[in-house]
């Protein structure tokens, strides 16, 4: 009896998006020269290098999803008592780099701070918006990437910023 190779098709596995989530909310092209008070609701934004970058947690339906699950409902993502297990702890973020290695090859990440910060913005986009899949990218909120760079600095005070995905 021969043996029948199955054939294997990319992203099989991979769960589908939720139903559920809306499309991230256009960015208003001003935000660079606005004030952070008329853009951000939470208050503990601040204004980044791009435009895109200028959005607050309490804009984005997937973030504000996690904080309406606290009994005692937060303002800012920053301040909810899951961020720092799942985004900020260590050995989760150890965790993390030990799963994306598995699925996707090693992290060529060098600097220890870069080691850290780069999977605790994955881990933050999973637990808000699930897999999202290969080359899918979301804009985090403001709030939440300083309180990671706050955590995790770049050596030279380098960041990268939002990238959008090659075409």
């Amino acid at each position: 009896m021969a043996r029948r190779n199955p054939v294997v098709e990319a992203f099989q596995f991979d769960p589908e998006s939720d139903p559920d989530s809306e499309a991230p909310e256009e960015v208003d092209t001003q935000r660079l020269q606005q004030d952070v008070s008329e853009w951000c609701r939470c208050g503990k934004c601040a204004t980044m290098p791009t435009e895109v970058e200028n959005i607050c947690c309490m804009k984005i339906p997937q973030v504000t999803r996690r904080l309406r699950e606290v009994e005692q409902q937060q303002t800012c993502m920053v301040d909810h008592p899951g961020l720092e297990p799942v985004c900020l702890n260590v050995y989760s973020i150890q965790n993390a780099r030990q799963i994306y290695r598995a699925d996707y090859g090693p992290l060529n990440l060098r600097r220890i701070h870069n080691r850290y910060r780069y999977p605790s913005y994955r881990s933050f986009v999973s637990w808000c918006w699930g897999l999202l899949g290969r080359s899918i990218r979301v804009v985090l909120p403001a709030c939440v990437v300083l309180r990671i760079r706050s955590e995790f600095p770049a050596e030279e005070g380098h960041n990268v910023g939002f990238k959008r995905p090659p075409v």
